[in-house]
């Protein structure tokens, strides 16, 4: 009888340890599916009544932006938005104190090419304010493959947007 049971009390632990692995499975599937990047449409935020958003992306401001290989800054006072395209954007020294008060980069990506060289957002993690991070594609790119862009390590706080504005 004792041998029943301990058979029993085997079989139980098993399938509860079995029921843990798989709740630990699918939590961390709906986890990394959540942390997944996924950038939203600019227009449709901006459309959906993002005024204060438009107007940081859109409007005149304090901007920082790359030179010949030098960060300049244009308007008054501290840069609160930093341009910048994939080929310089490794070259700006994020820690920079000029760049405190940016809360808003726009990335812009020129072409298939930079595109394929991808981006380490996680420089960005420099900039104590940053709340919204633009990729603006200026080439023929789909919705769905800008939406899925992928930047390594954008900061949590910083919300990303895509734009795709092709020059005639």
């Amino acid at each position: 009888m004792s041998r029943f049971i301990s058979s029993i009390m085997r079989i139980t632990i098993f399938r509860i340890n079995s029921l843990r692995w798989l709740a630990v499975a699918i939590v961390s599937l709906f986890t990394h599916a959540a942390m997944a990047q996924g950038h939203q449409d600019l227009a449709a935020v901006i459309a959906g009544g993002n005024d204060a958003l438009s107007e940081m992306v859109y409007n005149l401001h304090t901007t920082a932006y790359v030179n010949e290989g030098n960060l300049q800054i244009v308007g008054d006072g501290s840069a609160v938005k930093l341009d910048v395209n994939t080929s310089t954007f490794s070259t700006v020294n994020f820690s920079d104190a000029s760049l405190n008060d940016v809360n808003t980069v726009v990335i812009r990506i020129e072409n298939a090419t930079q595109a394929a060289s991808g981006i380490n957002a996680s420089l960005l993690s420099e900039l104590e304010n940053l709340t919204n991070v633009v990729l603006l594609f200026s080439y023929d790119i789909s919705a769905t493959d800008a939406a899925a862009f992928s930047i390594g390590g954008l900061p949590s706080a910083a919300t990303s947007y895509y734009s795709i504005s092709i020059p005639e």
